[in-house]
């Protein structure tokens, strides 16, 4: 499963020039943005400026890095290619090839050696021999009035496959595949619904090691996947309906990028506002997996991933959402309120009977793990069964809030009795829905659980888990704090605070050590002798710890 940390903004870098994002440069955690005169290189997630050039002529596409050569490539007014090296300072020395045919885009990526040059034509050709042969005449690939909207370089079975697709004058779009080997057959594909009525608001080219898909989005909803080089026929286009996704507007243009073999992005409006929405769908799973809002919706919506980062444009701002790829129980995604509820089924109660079985009959049963925990923890908390309740939350890791609130609840009414079982619970990660911790937990209840915790804290140099656990009970009974008036509520939660304090600054001596130790080595590997002593030898950066 894919999920979604929090987003920052790079910057209000967005002009009234911008060309966008290569996502063909540098691999090394450098993005280039890209305006018609300047290509600036950014590093992530520091956001420091590593390179920045100008150049008198325009850029009209992206910018690819070779690292064979340690060069860039630049396409400049569709007709010029220019060629200058990494540690360059300025662009005037650039190297430049011109073509008598216009040059539409540059691609290469990071398991094709070298690069392509799509022309305006449709022919695509390694970049070398273009510009070898830069006067020579190429058939084109395209029909007349067409121009190319897309263009990608994918490797399907080890083969190297340019997709491009291109848009009419009436918008009718066409996909075509150039592969650059003669292993397979071009493709000649019209992008349109078979009913003529709906839409195509959005697509994109899904590939896997033995698999290429065109994916599109269209204006009733339904996301359907075509596959390209199916051994067997298929239905017509746009071929398998996948699901309806109902969390972007189904009346506004979608953005459609791959983010993993499973996962795909959807960056659109808001189904209501005016804010726009990202949406993570998992083929895997067919189902929506997370999703983040946005105030702002910008048209087109622009969307790039670069290695664990998305990239996206709202408002005047380029906003940055790093993202982690995790393998997740099905039992989790199924609590998931991203779920469409399908009404033709019915949730029917288990007898006593079943009940008692349910333990016995976890892997024949037709119920989630977490809803199975629901009612086993329960039933311990009933029979006062602390033993069995350590047990289940060491071996299991798909417990619900509900259930771990309704533990923290029990284990309240007798801390010296249950303090094995709470220690084992604060062990657990912090709950994803805070709001059952103040519904079903009372705040005197709250206030015996905070003691507690303060009193682990204080046995511990720092537990980032403790921390988290005394952050979340204190976010969530704030109100009540404030409104109690009460002056050993207040002293503890002062107590707390120093606490933290305290220990956050030994951390920090600590980090200063390390990294003090660290810069003497590496300056004492190269010393030279030195006729007497000299202050401020070594400069040490701290990080501020919050």
């Amino acid at each position: 499963m894919i999920k979604l940390d929090t987003s920052y903004s790079l910057g209000s870098i967005i002009e009234s020039n911008f060309l966008g994002i290569s996502n063909d440069a540098e691999p090394d955690n450098v993005i280039v943005t890209l305006s018609k005169n300047m290509v600036t290189c950014f590093h992530m997630p520091s956001q420091n400026q590593v390179h920045c050039w100008s150049s008198s002529d325009k850029l009209s596409s992206g910018v690819i890095f070779d690292p064979s050569t340690n060069c860039y490539y630049g396409v400049f007014n569709y007709t010029r290619i220019g060629k200058w090296l990494r540690s360059s300072l300025m662009m005037k020395d650039m190297k430049k090839f011109n073509f008598t045919a216009k040059i539409i885009k540059l691609l290469t990526r990071l398991d094709y050696k070298g690069a392509v040059a799509v022309f305006e034509n449709g022919h695509c050709e390694c970049l070398k021999e273009a510009i070898g042969n830069r006067k020579k005449i190429r058939d084109a690939v395209i029909n007349d009035g067409e121009t190319i909207e897309l263009a990608k370089l994918c490797i399907f079975r080890t083969k190297a496959i340019c997709i491009i697709v291109s848009v009419d004058s009436k918008n009718i779009k066409t996909l075509r595949s150039v592969p650059l080997e003669d292993t397979f057959l071009p493709i000649n594909l019209q992008i349109s619904f078979k009913n003529k009525t709906d839409k195509l608001l959005g697509y994109c080219v899904r590939e896997n090691s033995d698999s290429l898909n065109v994916l599109t989005f269209w204006s009733n909803g339904y996301l359907y996947s075509n596959e390209l080089y199916a051994e067997t026929s298929s239905n017509d286009f746009p071929g398998k309906q996948l699901t309806e996704i109902t969390l972007v507007n189904s009346k506004k243009q979608v953005t459609l990028i791959q983010l993993s073999s499973d996962c795909i992005g959807l960056y659109g409006a808001e189904p209501k506002g005016d804010g726009a929405a990202l949406v993570i769908y998992n083929f895997h799973y067919n189902m929506v997996v997370a999703v983040q809002h946005f105030k702002v919706y910008t048209n087109p919506p622009n969307l790039w991933c670069f290695g664990n980062h998305l990239l996206l444009v709202t408002g005047q701002n380029l906003a940055v959402i790093p993202f982690t790829c995790e393998r997740n129980n099905l039992s989790l995604l199924m609590d998931n309120n991203l779920i469409k509820i399908n009404d033709k089924y019915e949730e029917t109660e288990w007898d006593s009977y079943a009940k008692q079985k349910c333990v016995d009959t976890i892997s024949t049963s037709a119920l989630s793990q977490s809803k199975l925990n629901e009612m086993i923890i329960t039933d311990h908390i009933n029979n006062k069964k602390d033993k069995s309740l350590i047990r289940l939350l060491v071996e299991n890791n798909d417990i619900s809030d509900t259930s771990l609130v309704e533990i923290l609840s029990y284990c309240s009414l007798n801390i010296t009795k249950h303090s094995s079982l709470l220690l084992k619970l604060f062990a657990y990660p912090p709950l994803n829905k805070p709001s059952c911790l103040r519904r079903q937990l009372p705040f005197e209840n709250m206030l015996i659980i905070l003691n507690t915790l303060y009193s682990l804290m204080k046995e511990k140099l720092i537990e980032e888990r403790l921390v988290d656990w005394m952050t979340l009970m204190i976010d969530c009974s704030f109100q009540q704090i404030l409104l109690s008036n009460d002056p050993k509520v207040l002293e503890l939660i002062i107590k707390v605070q120093k606490d933290i304090n305290s220990k956050c600054d030994y951390v920090e001596s600590v980090y200063n050590t390390n990294n003090t130790m660290c810069v003497m080595k590496s300056k004492n590997i190269n010393s030279k002798k030195r006729d007497g002593p000299v202050n401020n030898l070594y400069k040490i950066e701290t990080i501020n710890l919050y």
